[in-house]
């Protein structure tokens, strides 16, 4: 008989990877950070007689220090899946690793973020101008090193071209993604009242699923020479589980801290558009859109408003419903695996069980 591993996920925080197969995560995310140190030190080395360069290659590495690893274990988990299971991820998932750090270094930018993975934002540490300029900068050579990478890797043209096009499609599909992230705060209320919830899943799909989820595991799948129709279900499993992702990550943003977090969090300070507002904007009387409208956005809102009005999405059940969504999104992407044929299905279900139970 089959196993069945839909995940079936109680509300619970702050649990540690369930029954991960020898600790595969973690050995993991050892060799990858390795492999990120050996990247980025060699390219400081190269130039070493350019203080300018080696500076902002060495704030790059900085900043690729820590963080989850989500992207690089989901490449070998790709690879996994249809058989591969040696250390041939390791330069794929390194450059997927750096790609992400210049994606969050630009976001920071955009989000006036002070503090990132328990560390000084570039913005912030260089301040003003010459903050934002050398930000730009090294989130550019980020995007650039990540490319190399994958172009150097050991593999045939044929694979390697396929996986450019990946690259190329996810760096794409997260612009735009973050585009409409950017804009939507600026209209009022309103609109975003009117508005129907696709807007924000395209926001999902695009800014998260495609960067966290479906490029990185399609990488890992074209590696180990997917077929197509495989490398179509897992983009849509992709979708499910990236959206799920954006989701938890928004409840963190609006029920967590940022000292636990690691990061700036401005969720209602910016007049983020996430499925938590868009629900609590449906469910609000009049009054309560009121307050919503007069501190959600506000530049100037304090902790106690902020958690004013968290503590108002959380009465108007916006938080319960999101919640919700987020086991409906990850178990929709678990039963797309539980109906392929593939190896490794339960480190994937673990994983995915990790992905919903983490605390930060």
């Amino acid at each position: 008989m089959e196993t069945n591993y839909n995940i079936c996920y109680n509300l619970c925080t702050g649990c540690e990877y369930i029954n991960m197969k020898k600790d595969l995560l973690k050995i993991s995310k050892k060799k990858i950070e390795d492999k990120i140190n050996e990247i980025l030190d060699k390219e400081i080395e190269k130039y070493s007689d350019n203080e300018f360069i080696k500076e902002s290659i060495i704030e790059l590495k900085r900043l690729s220090s820590g963080g989850k690893r989500v992207r690089g274990y989901l490449v070998k988990l790709g690879a996994m899946l249809f058989g591969k299971d040696d250390d041939s991820y390791i330069d794929l998932a390194a450059a997927l690793e750096i790609f992400q750090t210049a994606i969050l270094i630009h976001d920071d930018i955009i989000d006036e973020a002070d503090k990132r993975r328990g560390l000084e934002t570039i913005n912030a540490k260089y301040k003003g101008h010459i903050g934002v300029s050398k930000a730009i900068c090294i989130g550019d050579l980020g995007f650039f090193i990540s490319y190399r990478i994958i172009n150097n890797a050991n593999i045939s043209k044929e694979l390697k071209d396929e996986i450019i096009k990946i690259y190329s499609k996810t760096l794409h599909n997260t612009v735009n993604g973050e585009i409409i992230d950017v804009e939507l705060p600026l209209k009022d209320i309103n609109y975003h009242k009117r508005m129907n919830d696709s807007i924000i899943y395209d926001i999902y799909l695009n800014k998260t699923a495609w960067y966290t989820i479906i490029g990185p595991i399609l990488i890992g799948a074209v590696s180990a020479s997917a077929s197509t129709e495989d490398k179509e279900k897992l983009t849509v499993m992709g979708s499910y589980l990236g959206i799920a992702f954006q989701i938890k990550d928004d409840l963190l943003g609006l029920y967590s801290t940022s000292s636990s977090m690691g990061k700036t969090l401005n969720d209602v300070k910016e007049g983020k558009q996430t499925i938590i507002y868009k629900y609590a904007i449906d469910y609000a009387n009049c009054d309560e859109l009121k307050i919503i409208d007069k501190y959600y956005g506000n530049p100037n809102i304090s902790a106690g408003e902020t958690k004013m009005i968290a503590d108002l999405f959380e009465k108007l059940g916006a938080k319960r419903n999101a919640e919700k969504l987020e086991i409906e999104y990850t178990n929709k992407g678990t039963q797309i695996i539980n109906s392929m044929d593939v190896q490794n299905k339960d480190l994937f279900m673990d994983f995915a069980n990790y992905l919903l139970k983490r605390d930060k």
